[in-house]
């Protein structure tokens, strides 16, 4: 790997001596690590090395091709980079997660910090997943819609309209778009795109979105920040800023030695050489104590109660109805919201205006009722609907979309599964199956003969 100049020499500052150890792992493959759903997921394989900072995370032996494995699609694992899971023993450490939590993953696309920090929030609590660039939201849609959380809302909003939401959120999480130096041996096109003033381009940028998060955080919050990049311009200038700027406090991690992490005057370090992970940097802050500002909920602009009389028909759906209140929009599209985060998600709707609040249940089409995938793939879905258990053959073609061969075909609506996760919605129409898998969560990819 050609690296630049210039980016050598600022490791060099970094590293000293350390610096041949580090290239000569940038030129190896990084490892595979993934990151099991525990609402899905109750026995983690046993076989596999574990990631030290996070216990649902583990190595990988070699990269499989993940697009062909069913287990991904049914949201029973993500791939994630394994020195990024330590923003969990961050929020751990920082935070007390027993407590009813708001939470802001406020640059959130693909979806791994959100779904990393869901699964460890009460279920008084709710995280809100927010995404400013548009295609980029669309694979956090769906990433999130796998990991089946019901707790989990989505907004497609520049981070400076989160200054509407002051004093609002008890922990802020800024994974901000950086220069990507941690990622060179798995981008080589990053490496492509480095230059001092690409750094100090990204520096400045998340200086602004950093100053409308910290509005965001109530006082004694907390503010996780994090990079994947190396310098110091980025990470501890940002951080030094960050204290220098707003009435916050520097949160010092307990880490331990034998993780290798280093721990510099503002945050914390993942260099390659030391740990099994990709270059990585967090710092953690907590916002002084002061006067909260409250804000008050109003009535959801653009979604309307569904008629009490189709109340009774979710509970053929869900688990437990009665904790969700249910809301439909102008396409007769139903959402499920838990009681308790209504008067939230109404003032996160005022502040904020691209949003996908709760769970979204189906559609209304005349007397019928078509479920929606995000339903299939919830953790709240019913235990005794209907389910068709596919071999490995059939879920791929299931998820590719293809007409799927069966003995007994069910009368209505079942769930396809694998290995006893959901992949999404049949349904039995007389001698045949409709495939209701959505045609933009399809496998593109051929399905090689000899896997089968």
């Amino acid at each position: 790997m050609n690296l630049p100049p210039a980016f050598l020499s600022q490791l060099h500052s970094q590293l000293g001596n350390e610096l041949t150890a580090l290239e000569a792992v940038m030129a190896t493959p990084p490892p595979v690590s993934i990151r099991y759903n525990p609402l899905k997921v109750k026995n983690i394989p046993k076989n596999y090395e574990k990631v030290k900072w996070f216990a649902n995370g583990v190595y990988l032996p070699e990269r499989p091709v993940f697009t062909l494995d069913p287990l991904l699609h049914s949201g029973a694992y993500y791939v994630q980079e394994a020195s990024s899971m330590f923003v969990a023993e961050a929020a751990l450490q920082a935070v007390d997660l027993q407590k009813s939590l708001k939470v802001l993953d406020l640059c959130a696309a693909p979806g791994g910090k959100s779904t990393l920090l869901s699964s460890m929030l009460t279920t008084n609590s709710w995280l809100l997943s927010n995404e400013v660039i548009r295609n980029r939201y669309q694979i956090l849609q769906e990433n999130t819609v796998r990991w089946g959380l019901p707790n989990v809302h989505l907004s497609n909003a520049d981070s400076q309209l989160f200054t509407g939401l002051n004093h609002f959120f008890d922990l802020v999480v800024v994974d901000a778009p950086c220069s990507g130096e941690g990622l060179f041996r798995k981008d080589p096109k990053a490496v492509a795109e480095w230059s001092p003033a690409h750094v100090r381009h990204c520096a400045a940028r998340q200086r602004r979105i950093l100053a409308d998060a910290v509005q965001a955080v109530k006082p004694e919050g907390v503010l996780i920040y994090c990079t994947c990049t190396y310098n110091k311009e980025e990470n501890e200038n940002n951080a030094k800023w960050l204290l220098e700027s707003f009435d916050l406090e520097l949160v010092t991690l307990k880490v331990p030695t034998d993780w290798n992490i280093v721990s510099t005057t503002f945050g914390y370090r993942f260099y390659p050489h030391r740990v099994k992970g990709e270059g990585f940097y967090l710092s953690c802050f907590r916002k002084k104590a002061g006067i909260e500002k409250s804000l008050q909920p109003r009535l959801f602009p653009h979604l309307t109660p569904v008629a009490t009389k189709q109340l009774p028909f979710f509970k053929n759906w869900l688990q437990t109805p009665d904790a969700f209140q249910f809301y439909e929009d102008k396409f007769s599209n139903v959402f499920a919201i838990l009681n308790h985060q209504v008067e939230d998600a109404q003032i996160l709707a005022q502040a904020l205006r691209k949003m996908h609040l709760g769970l979204e249940m189906g559609v209304f089409k005349g007397k019928d009722f078509v479920p929606a995938h995000a339903l299939a793939l919830s953790t709240v879905i019913k235990k005794d609907v209907p389910r068709v258990e596919l071999e490995k053959e059939q879920a791929l073609r299931f998820l590719k979309k293809e007409n799927v061969v069966l003995e007994n075909i069910p009368n209505g609506w079942a769930l396809a599964c694998y290995e006893g996760h959901n992949l999404g919605w049949l349904k039995g129409v007389g001698n045949r199956i409709n495939n209701y898998l959505p045609k933009n969560r399809r496998i593109l990819m051929d399905l090689p003969s000899d896997d089968f």
